[in-house]
C-alpha cells in the first residue's frame, strides 16, 4: 500500500519536471485575429506547435507560451499578424537570423485558438506541429513536421515533404505531392486527386473516387472506395486497392507490386514484368 502511495503522489512532481525540463523560462503570449473582411488565414507554423479549433461563430482569438532554456531568449519569440489584402497572415517565428531547438538552446511557442468555420485556414507547417479542427475549408504545406486535420467540412487541398499528415474526415482531398512523408487519411466524402508519391507512403479509407498521377518507390493503400480508382504509373512501389465500388484501372507499371480485392467494377492493370 505504502509503494502505490508513493508512485501515485509522485506522478504530478514528475510530470511537472518534466514540463519544466522542456520549458524552464515561460512567458504568455495572446493574440486577437483581425478578421474583419478576411476570406483566409495563413498560419506560418515554423518550427512550432499550433492547436486550432473552428465552429460557426467562434471568435477569432489565440494564446499560449513562449518557451525557451535561457530567459533572455524569450523576447524573440513572437506572435505576429498582417494583413494581406484579403488574407490573413499569422506568424509563429522567432526574430533570429538562426534558430537552435537542441539540447539547452531550444525556443519554441506552444499556441492553441479558436476561429469561425467559415473562413479557409492555410497551414504552412515547417517542422513543427499543428492541428486543426471543424474548418470548413483548410490547405496544409507540411514540411518535416506533423499536421493533423479533423471533422474539414469541404475541401482540404496538401503538400508533404518529410514530414506525416493525418486528415479524418473531409469534403475532398487535393494532394498535390507526398514525397518521403507519410500520409493518412479516412471519412472524406467526396473524390481524392494524388499527384505523386515519392518513396512515402499513403493509406487512405472510406473515400470517393481516387485519382493518382504516379507512384514511385512507395507504398499506396486504398480501402473502401466509393467509386473509380484511376493510377497512371507505379514505379517499383505497391498498390493495395480493398473494397472498391467501381473500376480500378493501371495505365502503367513497372517492377512494382499490385495487388487488389473486392473490386467491383472492371480491374485493368498491365501484367507482370
Amino acid at each position: 500500500m505504502f509503494t502505490a502511495l508513493a508512485v501515485s503522489g509522485a506522478t504530478p512532481l514528475l510530470a511537472h519536471a518534466a514540463d519544466e525540463a522542456h520549458c524552464r523560462f515561460s512567458e504568455p503570449r495572446k493574440l486577437d485575429l483581425d478578421l474583419a473582411g478576411a476570406k483566409s488565414v495563413l498560419f506560418k507554423v515554423g518550427s512550432n506547435t499550433l492547436k486550432l479549433k473552428a465552429s460557426a461563430g467562434a471568435p477569432g482569438a489565440l494564446s499560449g507560451r513562449a518557451c525557451a532554456a535561457k530567459q533572455h531568449r524569450l523576447k524573440d519569440l513572437t506572435l505576429t499578424q498582417q494583413r494581406q489584402g484579403d488574407k490573413l497572415v499569422v506568424s509563429l517565428a522567432e526574430d533570429r537570423p538562426l534558430r537552435l531547438s537542441f539540447g539547452d538552446s531550444y525556443t519554441y511557442l506552444d499556441i492553441a485558438g479558436t476561429l469561425p468555420a467559415d473562413v479557409l485556414v492555410q497551414l504552412d507547417v515547417g517542422s513543427g506541429d499543428a492541428t486543426l479542427e471543424g474548418a470548413g475549408a483548410a490547405s496544409a504545406d507540411v514540411g518535416s513536421g506533423d499536421a493533423d486535420l479533423r471533422d474539414i467540412a469541404g475541401p482540404v487541398t496538401a503538400k508533404v515533404g518529410s514530414g506525416d499528415l493525418k486528415l479524418r474526415g473531409a469534403g475532398s482531398l487535393r494532394l498535390l505531392e507526398v514525397a518521403s512523408g507519410d500520409v493518412e487519411g479516412e471519412r472524406i466524402g467526396g473524390p481524392v486527386e494524388v499527384g505523386g508519391v515519392g518513396s512515402g507512403d499513403l493509406s487512405l479509407r472510406q473515400t470517393g473516387a481516387v485519382t493518382v498521377k504516379s507512384i514511385g518507390s512507395g507504398d499506396v493503400g486504398l480501402h473502401g472506395v466509393s467509386g473509380n480508382v484511376q493510377v497512371g504509373s507505379i514505379g517499383s512501389g505497391s498498390l493495395v486497392a480493398d473494397d472498391v465500388r467501381g473500376d480500378l484501372t493501371v495505365h502503367s507499371r513497372g517492377s512494382g507490386d499490385i495487388d487488389t480485392e473486392r473490386v467491383s467494377g472492371t480491374v485493368s492493370v498491365p501484367e507482370d514484368r
